[in-house]
């Protein structure tokens, strides 16, 4: 499939794998650091700030590029629900999710066949 047929270009990936991996390296910096006893509590705190302001960009990206499914929308949803739970969020979920979404997206054939395998 050609660059111009997919519903995400190369720049929107790049921006958004920056913007959700930004997140994610946060929350490993958290995670790190919440040994620290006042600090790291106030990092804990304002990770759950970072974790909904990435959720409501992401989702509300998603909604903007339009003729997107519940499948797919849930599949970032849920990664990015997974990164809430404490100390399970060192783990890149929400990044790995993303692609997957993005992957679903800009091949919905292979989205078809998987389907149709079931």
């Amino acid at each position: 499939m050609d660059d111009e047929q997919k519903k995400i270009s190369l720049p929107e990936i790049i921006i958004m794998v920056m913007i959700v991996g930004g997140a994610d390296l946060f929350d490993v910096f958290v995670g790190l650091a919440a040994a620290v006893p006042v600090i790291g509590q106030i990092l804990l705190f304002g990770n759950w700030f970072v974790d909904i302001f990435v959720l409501a960009i992401v989702q509300f990206w998603l909604i903007m590029k339009g003729g997107i499914g519940f499948r797919k929308q849930a599949t970032v949803l849920v990664g990015n629900l997974a990164e809430m739970i404490p100390f399970l969020d060192i783990l890149p979920i929400r990044t790995a999710a993303l692609l997957v979404a993005i992957y679903m997206i800009n091949h919905p054939g292979i989205t078809e066949a998987v389907k149709t395998i079931k």
